[in-house]
């Protein structure tokens, strides 16, 4: 009898223990009893989230970083629209820098005449200094508190692609939430809307929605801000636990040295790691430098493949078959450092064996980039014996169907890569190396002409920041000693 009793005692040990380190990465708690759907580019995203806001009874949030003053945006500021001449509650926090055309054209001035409430995040002003960097980059949708939509798409048809001009839309996905981490993702509205001003007022909360019929998924919602990291140590810990696959979709991959590392160790250790990013961007040199970092990845076992289409935007990851990771945030600094942004970790098997079998469907559109000719990826060494981490996750899903069928994900796409390799080929890193370099090297070279021939092309700006940077750190240390000073007469009148 006491041999049974030490197991569950050492099992709930180590989930505990696994959780904790989960929590205290992530910032973020786990939340059981929750629903989940994935949506997959504008075809299904899109609809999901009109139908939503049209079916709104109580309030509509949106936090949103490009809200774009075109087809579908317009077809959704029509509907948050008729919600708030409806007497719906209207939110909607946009990014300044994201939605500059839209803010100065005067976009939004249709929904506060409508009785909507728009804020701005961040707006524009060289008096902040190095937070002017710091951007809003969420992309969420919340409907009566009831349902929420997590995802990297935004408000702007450049997903839908343009049929005219023979322009396929862009490669995307999000995730449809209902339970309770609903109201986390409420709180997280909430202190990005007090960032920008009063606090947010909502009527009570509705009566909660009736139990659940299908099987619960729990969910971590991580909402990242500025200077907090969660995502950044929720990464690294992912790649130092996952003991048979990693893949990853991003779309603006610039991972620094300590993620770069993580992903190397992981490959040397037996980990199929694997990498999906854009071959063109809408935001051309960040391709180009990523294409920088391919060749020690690759001389680690790690497999790099690009996209062949003209936009590959989601920003995910799947694990082992157990966990996946949806949302705003890509593999760079910006992301994980600077801006505020919203991910949600799925611990759920059939969750991310799906996401496993997409990003098989995936590589079916993408090239590899490989090591060229003689040279050979380096021989693996075989897996760590079981260790605490290996020993976290086979405990909390220990369902050996879904292993089964992350298996088979595995397998399929081991053979849609060896099919594919035949129908298109590869390309090797030399080729894409050579492209890179030598356009970051022209452009620093041109740089260096003009610098040299006219010094104040970078005088003039930098003094320019200084003097901005200096002037407002100055005025902001002025209102600090007013206030101080204010303080003791404020504190002489109560007195009298």
């Amino acid at each position: 009898m006491t041999e049974p009793q030490s197991a569950d005692a050492d099992f709930r040990s180590i989930r505990y223990l696994a959780d904790q380190a989960f929590s205290r990465s992530a910032g973020a708690p786990l939340t059981t009893g929750n629903q989940v759907e994935l949506l997959f580019d504008s075809t299904q995203n899109f609809p999901a989230w009109l139908g939503a806001v049209e079916a709104a009874a109580e309030s509509v949030l949106i936090e949103m970083y490009l809200f774009s003053d075109d087809a579908f945006g317009r077809r959704m500021r029509a509907a948050l629209i008729d919600k708030a001449r409806a007497g719906v509650q209207v939110c909607l926090l946009y990014d300044a820098l994201g939605c500059w055309r839209e803010h100065l054209h005067g976009f939004f001035k249709p929904l506060r005449q409508a009785g909507a409430q728009v804020r701005a995040y961040n707006p524009i002003n060289p008096l902040r200094g190095l937070a002017l960097f710091g951007r809003n980059h969420r992309k969420l949708l919340i409907v009566d508190r009831r349902q929420a939509f997590v995802s990297g798409l935004c408000i702007s048809s450049r997903w839908e692609g343009d049929p005219d001009k023979h322009l396929p839309p862009w490669r995307d996905t999000g995730v449809h939430l209902a339970g309770p981490v609903v109201d986390e993702a409420a709180t997280a509205f909430a202190d990005s809307w007090a960032s920008c001003g009063a606090p947010l007022s909502l009527p009570p909360k509705p009566a909660p929605a009736p139990p659940p019929s299908q099987d619960a998924v729990a969910v971590r919602l991580i909402a990242t801000t500025p200077t907090t990291a969660h995502l950044m140590r929720l990464d690294l810990l992912i790649a130092s636990f996952a003991r048979k696959s990693l893949w990853l979709t991003d779309a603006y991959f610039m991972g620094t040295s300590l993620y770069l590392t993580a992903l190397k160790q992981a490959a040397q250790d037996g980990v199929d790691v694997r990498l999906l990013v854009p071959r063109s961007s809408d935001i051309g040199w960040i391709a180009t430098v990523s294409r920088t970092l391919y060749r020690p990845l690759l001389e680690a076992g790690v497999r790099v493949f690009e996209w062949n289409g003209p936009m590959v935007h989601a920003k995910t990851a799947v694990a082992d078959g157990r966990w996946a990771r949806i949302g705003s945030s890509n593999l760079n600094l910006s992301s994980w450092l600077a801006n505020r942004e919203l991910d949600v970790a799925i611990e759920d098997e059939e969750i991310a064996t799906a996401m496993e079998v997409k990003f098989v469907q995936d590589l079916g559109q993408a090239t590899e980039i490989v090591l060229k000719g003689a040279r050979r990826r380096p021989a693996l060494s075989a897996p760590r014996d079981i260790d605490l981490a290996q020993s976290v996750l086979e405990l909390m899903h220990p369902s050996a169907a879904a292993r089964h069928a992350s298996a088979a994900a595995r397998q399929a796409a081991r053979i849609s890569d060896a099919l594919g390799a035949v129908v298109r080929g590869t390309r090797p890193v030399e080729g894409s190396e050579a492209t890179s370099f030598l356009s970051i090297g022209l452009f620093l070279l041109a740089l260096a002409l003009l610098v040299g021939y006219f010094p104040y092309l970078v005088a003039a700006p930098l003094g320019l920041a200084l003097a901005i940077s200096g002037g407002g750190i100055a005025l902001r240390a002025l209102v600090l000693i007013w206030q101080r000073h204010q303080r003791p007469r404020e504190h002489d009148k109560d007195a009298s």
